[in-house]
């Protein structure tokens, strides 16, 4: 599988934005700014930001798919993926991820959903790629069942 984007840049570093799409289309021609906000006051996005939601999209996915290899059935996965850029020596990092997976699942079993999560933790690609600390807390939520009127 290979995917890909294209990004054009226009303008200084400072007061420039660019434009951002993937080839899937899902993303076309999306707004882009180093700080996440354009100078003509459109709503744009950010580098980082987009690395965020990679991130939270990319470990909701692993964990449903792992929590299905153990026997349960998510409802929903929700995962918050908060990213700290910091300058430092005059140069950007990103000094961690902090992530907040909750999923809903039916006739949720602790250790089978922790044993999940330790899973998805150790296999999500794009987690993996990145060299910077990633922190995860984890919240089960119980689903009721839905009664089927007879």
């Amino acid at each position: 599988m290979i995917r890909s984007a294209v990004a054009i840049w226009k303008g200084s570093p400072v007061i420039g934005e660019g434009l951002v799409s993937t080839t899937s289309g899902v993303i076309s021609n999306a707004l882009y700014a180093a700080a996440g906000s354009s100078t003509g006051g459109d709503p744009c996005t950010s580098p980082s930001e987009m690395l965020a939601a990679a991130v939270a999209s990319c470990m909701s996915l692993m964990v449903a798919l792992e929590s299905a290899k153990v026997g349960l059935k998510p409802d929903h996965v929700r995962t918050e993926s908060v990213l700290t850029l910091e300058e430092k020596k005059g140069r950007w990092e990103i000094t961690g991820i902090q992530l907040r997976v909750s999923a809903g699942i039916q006739d949720a079993d602790e250790e089978k959903f922790h044993k999940a999560i330790r899973s998805a933790r150790a296999r999500c690609p794009i987690s993996r790629a990145l060299k910077v600390p990633i922190k995860m807390t984890t919240k089960l939520e119980a689903v009721a069942h839905e009664l089927s009127a007879v």
